[in-house]
This record gives C-alpha cells, structure tokens and sequence, in this order.
C-alpha cells in the first residue's frame, strides 16, 4: 500500500502511485469518506484531502449522498461525514458484435452499468463492407439512444466469428501455425480486411477486434451464470459451435490467440453435426414456408413434440459438443462448464444428453450450467474486455 512516509524515493511517482491508490479505492466502494480514504490508501489526512482534491479536479470523483442507514443506526449530534463516490458516468466504454445473422452494440458507464442496447438482423451473405457499415450504424444509434457522441466513448471492443486477438485484422484459424485442413468459419472477407482499423475510423473511438466466443465467456463470468466462478469452459452451441477458457477469471487466448479453438479439429465432428442440425431445420423451415435463420429454433421446437428425427439430430449435437468439452475440462480441469449460445436455450433437451456424455467421459464430476446470457453476451463480453482496458489505463502508473 502507498505511504506519504517513511519511504524514500522519487516524491512525484509517489505521488502518482497514491494518486492511482485512491483512485482503485472509489472504483471498489459504493463510496468512501475522507477518513475511509486515508485509512484504505494508508496517508495523512492532508494527502488525503490532496488526493480527493485532485479526483474532483479530473472529474473521476464527486460529493454525494450517505448512503441510506437504519434509523437506529444514524448519527446523533455533530457534523456529518462527507460522502464522496466514483463517477461512472466520467467515461463510456462500447461493445460490439458482428455475427452472421446479426449486428449487435452496447454501451456501458465505467461501473459496467448497460445504457443501451439495439441490434440489427443481417442477410448471412452480406459481404465485408455492407457487415462492417452495418456494424458502425447500430452502434452510433446505440449511442444516440443513451444521449452520447464519439467523444463521450473512451473505447470500444468487437467480437467477431473467428478472430483472433493475437495480430491485426481478423485471422482465420486455417491460417493460423496450429495445422491445416481446418474448417473456414470467419465471415465473409473478413480475413481480407483490418476490421480493428475499418471500426475505429467509422466510429471516430478506438475498437480492439477478439473472437466472439471468448467474449461471451467472459460476459458470462461478469454478469451471467458463472458469476463466482473462476476456471471455466465455456461452450458456445448456436449457428455454429466453438469453446472459451477462463484461467482465474481471465481469458486464456493462448500463444496465437487460439485457444479453444478445438472445434476446427475434423476428427472431432463438430463441423458435421452443425451442419446436420442445420440441414434438418431447413428441412423444416421449407415444409412450413419459413424463412431460413432460425434452423436450430425449429429442430428444438420439432423434439419438443417427439419427432424422431428431430431429437436423433439435436442429441448427436449435443453429444459431439460434450465430447469437445470433456477435450478441454481434461486439459484445464475447470470448476463448471457453461453451455451457452442459441441452442443452449433450448434446455433439457440438449442439456442433458450433453450432461451425459460428458460425465461418461470425464475424469472427475464436472457441474453443467446453462447460459443466462442471452443473445446480447457478445456484445456484452466485448464492453468488458474495452473497460478493462479503460480501468487498466487509469490505473497505470507510468514510471512504476
């Protein structure tokens, strides 16, 4: 912990180290008096008056309101304390996502707190520039609706099918150093295009690009099921299907930003029951005269009134994801797997087939938990990983 003393050095990096000190202790706290301030940080009461001075002067941290207590817990005769609190609202961080069928934004304060949401449905075979406009116009709009403009955006991030952090643009795993024969699933010119740059310079804001699946594992350890929860795998069961790791609540990208990636493995039959499931559903979608995009919906609905076929394909589906599942639970030993995504809500009808192969295969009992996310966990994932971008950088300190 920072001290104003007993500590020799250079008085202006100790200055910046309390400074950055006081500034984590508004971030943890609903809010802090001047004397809670000087006891977390560990200086004088006139450092600590100094550094609350200069968090007001930024505009991170302004006087509010005690918070609410018991009546017979108020105080009695005296002055009251001063309350001070973090002003969330003193930045805006922007989650996007760019998928097959659907392009999807949000935006956040600086405590995570969602303003607002739109989304727009995408013709699967549009290509790169209509995507990426598209992409940019839900965004701006989603801004619009919360009262903010560009300036008001400290950063944003976009999960994408098939990117990859590690490098610029988006990378298909194909051609990525792991192997070759891989299945192509990123979107359509995708891999011709610095998505990151194209983003950024449409929206006038910073945008990092990372791959989808993790981004939804980790809006599913923030706001989603596996709160609480620190080694995870996360499977993503939806148009197609893919996993993501969590290490001690964090991301693991891997070297090249291809961890989890399992499901471009041919051997493992990923690729082939999608693909099933989705022949089935556009059998079904054309018996009724539906539009195609909701295959999995469809099959789901199908089971659901015993048809045969039906349930043979989405237990096979299942199946084939447990076994991927068990792949990575072998390798990294999680606390729970969470199994996300569209066709996760189709509930026991795919949870328990997969409960099932996965306990015949795995080394110990693992807990299943389905997905509370929902179809905005993306969009969600990536304004997690852009405010712990903005949070890293205010805590920074230069120097140290």
């Amino acid at each position: 912990m920072p001290q104003d003393s007993g500590r020799s050095g250079d008085s202006s990096l100790l200055r910046k180290l309390n400074a950055a000190a006081a500034l984590e202790a508004f971030l943890k706290a609903e809010s802090l008096t001047p004397r809670e301030l000087r006891a977390v940080v560990g200086v004088s009461r006139p450092t600590a008056e100094e550094l609350l001075a200069g968090l007001i002067a930024e505009g991170r941290v302004e006087e509010t309101a005690p918070p609410r207590q018991p009546a017979a817990a108020s105080r009695g005769a005296g002055r009251p304390a001063r309350h001070f609190r973090f002003r969330a609202e003193s930045g805006h961080v922007s989650g996007i996502d760019i998928g097959a069928h659907k392009a999807m934004a949000v935006v956040t304060d600086l405590r995570g707190n969602t303003l607002a949401t739109q989304r727009v449905e995408l013709d699967p075979t549009l290509d790169v520039v209509g995507r990426l406009a598209a992409a940019i116009d839900i965004t701006r709009a989603t801004w619009r609706e919360a009262g903010l403009g560009p300036a008001e955006i400290t950063n944003a991030a976009c999960g994408v099918t098939g990117a990859l952090r590690a490098g610029e643009g988006v990378q298909d795993v194909r051609r990525g150093p792991i192997g070759s024969g891989l299945a192509v699933y990123s979107l359509p010119g995708f891999t011709e295009v610095d998505v990151a740059a194209e983003l950024s310079a449409g929206l006038g804001v910073p945008v990092a690009v990372a791959n989808d699946v993790k981004l939804a594992a980790l809006a599913e350890q923030w706001k989603g099921a596996a709160q609480g929860y620190r080694d995870i795998v996360y499977m993503f069961a939806g148009h197609r299907a893919g996993a993501g790791v969590l290490i001690n609540g964090q991301v693991h990208q891997g070297h090249h930003g291809a961890a989890g990636e399992i499901g471009t493995w041919p051997a493992l039959g990923w690729e082939a029951a999608v693909d099933q499931l989705h022949a089935r559903g556009a059998a079904l979608a054309a018996a009724a005269g539906l539009p195609s995009g909701r295959e999995g919906e469809l099959v789901i609905a199908s089971a659901a009134v015993q048809d045969p076929e039906s349930q043979r394909v989405l237990i096979e589906f299942a199946e084939v994801l447990a076994r991927g599942a068990a792949v990575l639970a072998l390798a990294v030993d999680p606390e729970v797997v969470v199994l996300g995504g569209g066709m996760s809500r189709g509930g026991a009808i795919i949870a328990e087939p997969f409960r099932r192969e996965l306990a015949r295969l795995a080394l110990v009992p693992i807990e299943v938990i389905s997905s509370t996310m929902g179809a905005d966990s993306v969009a969600l994932g990536a304004a997690r990983m852009a405010l712990d971008t903005v949070l890293a950088d205010l805590l920074a300190v230069p120097g140290a």
